[in-house]
Formats: structure tokens, sequence, C-alpha cells
């Protein structure tokens, strides 16, 4: 039996952790870029993307890399008005078991 070990999952979540760069925010039709505004790794890892001032139908959010690729999708339908609003990311990793035929 092949078991991944945990140093391989946080080394793994570290290289994810650190591709992430920023975002990408549709709000009605016109993209924004956001930076990320928090990352978290006290319930695994999360990425979180913060909207202030920005009002209106909330399509999409990507999160990207340095060189502007998508790495994360979450399409959504939120109408955001005058209060601020929060995106989170959960990039946590885990170990499943499998077995192996033979």
């Amino acid at each position: 039996m092949s078991e991944i070990q945990p140093l391989l999952i946080q080394l793994t979540e570290a290289i994810l952790s650190n591709l992430v760069v920023g975002a990408k925010v549709t709000i009605d039709g016109v993209v924004y870029d956001k930076p990320i505004s928090h990352t978290s790794d006290r319930y695994g890892l999360r990425k979180y993307v913060k909207l202030t001032t920005e009002k209106g139908l909330i399509t999409r959010v990507v999160l990207v890399d340095s060189m502007d690729r998508e790495l994360y999708v979450k399409n959504m339908n939120y109408q955001k008005g005058a209060q601020g609003y929060t995106i989170a990311f959960p990039l946590t990793l885990e170990a499943k078991e499998v077995k192996e035929n033979g």
C-alpha cells in the first residue's frame, strides 16, 4: 500500500499558496484586478479576496498566477450592495486511501 505523507501535502499547499498572486472579479460585466487580501491556514489553506466599494452583480471570481493564468474559478450570482464582501477560496489538499487492484 502506498501512502502520501503529510509533508508532501504541506509542501504542495505551500507551492499552491505561492502560485496565487491575485484575483480577477467580474462585476456587471467589468473585470477588476484585486489583490489577495488575506491568506489563512487556520482551518486549511484559504485565500481571501475582499471587495469594498464595488457594487453590482458578481458573476465570476478567478484566482490567477503571475502570468494571469486562471488557477481557481468560482462562478457566482451575487448582487453586492454598499456593504463589504469577502470571497474565500479553500485550497486544502488531503490524502485519500485508494485500494489497489491485484
